[in-house]
């Protein structure tokens, strides 16, 4: 008589996401800057490795370079490229030590401000956004981007260029957890391109379509 074994359930550990490198310069930016809030003073992981002090300071290069960029210094831009490297090698850094200091405590693991790696389970449907307008801003030099709320998105991504688009066109960027925002200091005359990115929970993109708009 054949002996039935029984059926065993096999629970995928929670780990947690270690590569960011598929994140845009500004998205990489505010997920660096998530991870820093959730980890500064967290009772659950008090020493790590890199110190939350060490990734602070990482953070804060990547931020101020990603600045200069806009600057169009062919110099500065090698600078940001360089700290953005040693800001995603220090993520997952920090990603593996506090993985290993609260193995498999989704709880725990999820206070880190890191993601979740995939268990499994499909990413929620991400749409582009739509009913994208520019509009002028309360003042001259200020340009509003807007859209409407995207379902399962986390946070936004707006971009203007003053450059023709092309594959190497430099965007300047701003992360934010609104649909809407205001670009403040343009020159006036000079016309621009624009256009605004949904973040789903997992990294994923959906751009709107560019519009373009003169600076008042």
């Amino acid at each position: 008589m054949p002996v039935c074994k029984p059926n065993l359930l096999i629970m995928r550990a929670t780990s947690l996401l270690k590569d960011y490198t598929k994140l845009s310069d500004a998205n990489l930016d505010l997920r660096a800057g998530a991870v820093l809030t959730s980890m500064t003073g967290n009772a659950n992981f008090p020493v790590t490795t890199p110190t939350v002090a060490e990734f602070g300071l990482l953070k804060t290069a990547y931020s101020d370079a990603l600045a200069s960029v806009y600057t169009a210094n062919r110099n500065s831009i090698a600078v940001k490229n360089e700290a953005r490297i040693e800001l995603l090698s220090a993520m997952k850094q920090l990603a593996l030590n506090v993985e290993s200091l609260a193995p498999g405590d989704r709880v725990k693991l999820v206070s880190s401000g890191f993601d979740l790696a995939s268990d499994g389970e499909s990413s929620p449907p991400l749409s582009a956004p739509v009913q994208f307008t520019i509009a002028d801003g309360m003042n001259v030099g200020e340009l509003k981007f807007s859209v409407k709320r995207v379902p399962n998105a986390v946070s936004y991504v707006h971009e203007y260029t003053d450059e023709p688009i092309t594959e190497n066109t430099r965007w300047i960027s701003k992360a934010s957890a609104s649909r809407t925002h205001v670009f403040t200091g343009l020159r006036s005359g000079v016309r621009i391109y624009g256009r605004t990115a949904a973040i789903g929970r997992k990294g994923q993109e959906a751009y709107t379509a560019i519009l373009t708009r003169v600076v008042q």
